[in-house]
């Protein structure tokens, strides 16, 4: 009897054990940024235009070098219906997956040297408008991605 109790226990570790070790890490998970950011008055069409030329290039480029997994921007539609106004216009979300969390804790230093190089300015171009003018960063959150078991994504930081 004690055999057969012994017997069960060692399987039910071999499969707790071995369940464990089918889920990864957590240093190798996934991690999103979402930067919420509020374009000032009259300014969306510049503000898209800083967007493309610089935040987007650097993502498709972090992307191309493989830290970057995903990147998106996404703008707040609008729903309007009779007597009732719903989202605001003027707010963008910026989302960005990393390979992990070492590739997002490098991320930053990677992003201001590709800014620096001479092909990401906009040769010729005059942009009369600083980004403190054209949006304000009002939330920068970064969540590590669960494996589909778990209940979702879990927030680690808030700015």
């Amino acid at each position: 009897m004690k055999g057969r109790i012994f017997g069960v226990l060692l399987l039910c570790t071999l499969f707790v054990g071995g369940g464990d070790a089918q889920s990864p890490d957590k240093a190798e998970r996934p991690v999103w940024t979402l930067e919420f950011i509020q374009v000032r008055s009259e300014n969306f069409g510049p503000a898209r235009g800083y967007l493309d030329d610089h935040w987007m290039r650097v993502r498709a480029e972090a992307k191309r070098q493989g830290a970057v997994l995903d990147y998106h921007r996404i703008q707040n539609a609008v729903l309007i219906t009779p007597g009732h106004k719903v989202g605001d216009p003027n707010s963008i979300v910026l989302l960005t997956e990393y390979k992990n969390m070492d590739a997002f804790m490098k991320s930053q230093k990677a992003f201001d040297s590709m800014r620096e190089r001479t092909r990401w300015q906009t040769g010729g171009v005059i942009k009369p408008w600083s980004v403190e003018d054209l949006f304000e960063t009002l939330n920068t959150q970064l969540f590590l991605e669960e494996p589909a078991e778990d209940s979702g994504y879990k927030l680690l930081t808030k700015q």
